[in-house]
């Protein structure tokens, strides 16, 4: 028995050259593929602040809340990243997304994933500079700078996935 062919395929078939339906699902397959890289950075990062706490506590270092609050951030950032709205709207949704604003969701995406690997970043030198306290403590502000910045980022695009 084989595959039964869906209505945008039969569009295909009849309509030489069409792939208008075809490239939004492809917009939003992206959407989805690049989401998911930037929760999996996120999650490296969280994974690498979950050993910088243990580390931390080994030494009975001072900012060792502060990295646990961070850890926390992580985790809720990952979770909204991987669980956001698609980039993409459906015929009968209120909010109609055409090509120009899933493009847009894409350069969110893209911005979420340079930020993401600054963050990532960031936890490794928090790592690196456990027995230094003064420098351990700009590296937590630093981290905690990315992490705004991330947020930021990451709620405009919400905002503008839901048409606000």
């Amino acid at each position: 028995m084989g595959k039964e062919t869906s209505i945008v395929e039969k569009l295909e078939l009849v309509i030489p050259g069409f792939h208008g339906y075809k490239k939004k699902e492809l917009i939003r397959e992206d959407d989805r593929l690049v989401r998911g890289k930037v929760a999996d950075i996120l999650a490296q990062a969280r994974r690498e602040m979950e050993r910088a706490i243990q580390r931390c506590a080994m030494v009975n270092c001072a900012q060792l809340m502060a990295l646990d609050t961070m850890r926390k951030k992580l985790m809720a950032l990952e979770s909204r990243v991987r669980h956001a709205e698609a980039g993409y709207r459906g015929y009968f949704d209120r909010v109609k997304f055409k090509e120009k604003e899933l493009n847009r969701l894409l350069e969110y995406d893209a911005k979420m994933i340079e930020l993401a690997e600054g963050i990532r970043d960031g936890v490794g030198a928090i790592n690196g500079q456990i027995a230094n306290p003064q420098a351990l403590g700009m590296a937590v502000l630093d981290l905690d700078d990315k992490l705004n910045s991330f947020e930021e980022v990451l709620s405009k695009r919400m905002s503008f996935a839901a048409g606000e």
